[in-house]
């Protein structure tokens, strides 16, 4: 769903709401701006899920998968620890190493295309 969608509905929501509004500065909130109820979020993820034809898997799954996504493309790890919100970078190399060895022999192809 577009942002402009999404802000366009919260507003209408918070005009709705009136004073019992919270406001809290979340893109994806409740009626009242408030956090969103986490099971409702995890019923809500896994219909997706099944709908899609996708297996189980946690909502935090899908952080995991795109940083090795990330990282198998080509982004330096220090972008991904950033888009991560992590503190420092030996967590993110130290989470997503999985990676690296495909990404070490890129390198090597490279390096070896380089000097012929």
């Amino acid at each position: 769903m577009p942002f402009a969608l999404i802000k366009k509905r919260q507003i209408a929501a918070k005009l709705k709401a009136g004073s019992r509004w919270q406001e809290l500065d979340l893109v994806f909130c409740n009626a009242y701006g408030y956090y969103k109820n986490a099971n409702n979020l995890r019923s809500q993820f896994r219909k997706l899920l099944k709908a899609a034809g996708l297996p189980n898997m946690r909502f935090h799954d899908l952080r995991h998968s795109a940083a090795s996504i990330l990282l198998s493309m080509g982004v330096h790890p220090k972008i991904v620890q950033e888009i991560l919100g992590h503190s420092d970078i030996g967590v993110t190399m130290n989470v997503y190493s999985h990676v690296l060895p495909s990404m070490q022999k890129e390198a090597m192809d490279h390096w070896d295309d380089q000097l012929g």
